[in-house]
């Protein structure tokens, strides 16, 4: 039997509220207590946009400690195609879908991280310490000394340790971009987890022939039809949102 599901479009839905400050959002329903989801209009004029400049900003940051932020991204979710009505309360109704070959070159999966369980990261990681001196080892030949370097690489790959806080030492560079820090629970406000995120650092560029489909409430489809003949953009699946929610 062969997996249940797999992605072949990958959603960034446009509708998401003005203004949000991410590092208090801590789960989806502190979303729209800040601020309310655009309305259709506004976010299909957004899709339209975006579909107009072929690229989808990297224009939100994370923060993941006191002192460490992500680098801008953009975003998109693996979400199946019947789920996606639980992602609209906090991002609206409309988006536009992308073909996988194309995301896979450019996004990564979201690592979701609930915050008791990072001192299992901070032991996963290289101690830098004893890697430094291993490496200062193996620049002396003879044996010993590479039996050395090797008993000090393998105790590097992790700490006895157990932290308490985030620190900088243990999520840093390139893997914090892809780490969001979220509760699991059985109510989708209350955990991230459910959105089956995927990131790309900086800006993506896309070429018509990676758009696969758009979604929209059928009042504010023609506008983004269209935007898509005048851009001569053809063989995408134009989906109401209502054939979703009564499928």
């Amino acid at each position: 039997m062969s997996q249940r599901y797999y992605s072949n479009i990958y959603w960034h839905f446009t509708g998401s509220p003005a203004g949000v400050d991410w590092s208090k959002a801590s789960c989806p329903k502190y979303i729209t207590d800040q601020n309310p989801i655009l309305s259709n209009e506004s976010a299909a004029r957004t899709l339209n946009l975006i579909i107009n400049s072929h690229t989808l900003k990297a224009t939100c940051t994370e923060k993941i400690s006191e002192r460490k932020e992500t680098d801008p991204f953009c975003c998109v979710t693996d979400i199946p195609l019947k789920d996606l009505p639980s992602h609209a309360p906090y991002y609206g109704k409309v988006a536009i879908g992308f073909k996988a070959q194309a995301i896979h070159k450019h996004f990564v999966p979201v690592l979701y991280i609930p915050k008791q369980n990072l001192p299992i990261i901070e032991k996963l990681l290289p101690n830098r310490e004893l890697v430094k001196r291993a490496f200062q080892q193996l620049e002396y030949q003879g044996s010993f000394q590479e039996q050395q370097a090797k008993k000090l690489l393998a105790a590097a790959s992790y700490k006895k340790e157990v932290v308490e806080e985030i620190d900088d030492e243990v999520i840093t560079g390139f893997l914090a971009n892809f780490i969001k820090i979220t509760n699991f629970d059985t109510d989708p406000e209350n955990t991230y987890y459910r959105e089956r995120e995927w990131r790309g650092i900086g800006d993506f560029s896309f070429q018509n022939s990676d758009i696969e489909a758009v979604v929209a409430p059928s009042d504010v489809l023609p506008i983004i039809k269209k935007k898509l003949q005048e851009l001569n953009i053809e063989n995408v699946n134009i989906i109401s949102w209502e054939f979703i929610e009564n499928s």
